[in-house]
């Protein structure tokens, strides 16, 4: 008595074969359809995705696994080749797969920084303190921040325009530039 049915996604066979007759999965970095013979298994996994042998990927280049958290990884790779870690105001979720290179990770959200390589979640990136505001993404430093000038302030943290700065209501002034408070304003 065979099985019937064609092979499984990510896993091949000759022609006609049956279910019991399927030799493999598809070669690592590459996924298949169901019902594919070896040379149909021709697909490379999408940049930041990957598969082994062991872990047969199909029917489209997105059934392959997302590279790890905090890495990236270029087409058609297995696990190995997900070496690369996110670049300083970067980061990759398990929910994104980034790739091929560093600058592909998601970058900070403006009024925010992250100062270290690999970071795995948008929590990672850190707010601009009170007083100083970044108007870019994928800033790596908290350096990155820019003072609000001389005669303005911001009150809260992980400010994204220069717009947010306030200015000090008539008859009052700051002498110095990244103040943080409204008391700051003097006669």
């Amino acid at each position: 008595n065979q099985c019937s049915g064609p092979c499984a996604a990510g896993r091949f066979g000759d022609a006609g074969a049956t279910t019991s007759q399927c030799s493999g999965p598809c070669t690592a970095g590459r996924y298949g359809s169901t019902g594919q013979t070896s040379n149909q298994c021709s697909g490379l996994c999408a940049a930041g995705r990957y598969s082994e042998e062991s872990t047969p990927a199909g029917p489209s280049e997105n059934d392959c696994i997302a590279c790890g958290a905090g890495r990236y990884g270029g087409r058609g790779g297995t696990a190995s080749q997900c070496t690369g870690a996110c670049a300083a105001g970067r980061y990759s979720d398990d929910s994104t797969a980034a790739g091929p290179n560093a600058a592909d990770c998601i970058g900070c959200v403006a009024g925010k920084y992250i100062n270290v390589t690999g970071s795995d979640q948008l929590s990672d990136c850190i707010d601009c303190v009170a007083g100083k505001y970044i108007d870019v993404t994928g800033s790596d430093a908290a350096s990155d921040c820019i003072d609000c000038v001389v005669g303005k302030y911001i009150d809260v943290a992980g400010s994204d325009s220069l717009s947010d700065c306030i200015d000090c209501v008539a008859g009052k002034y700051i002498d110095v530039a990244g103040s943080d408070q409204l008391s700051d304003c003097s006669d």
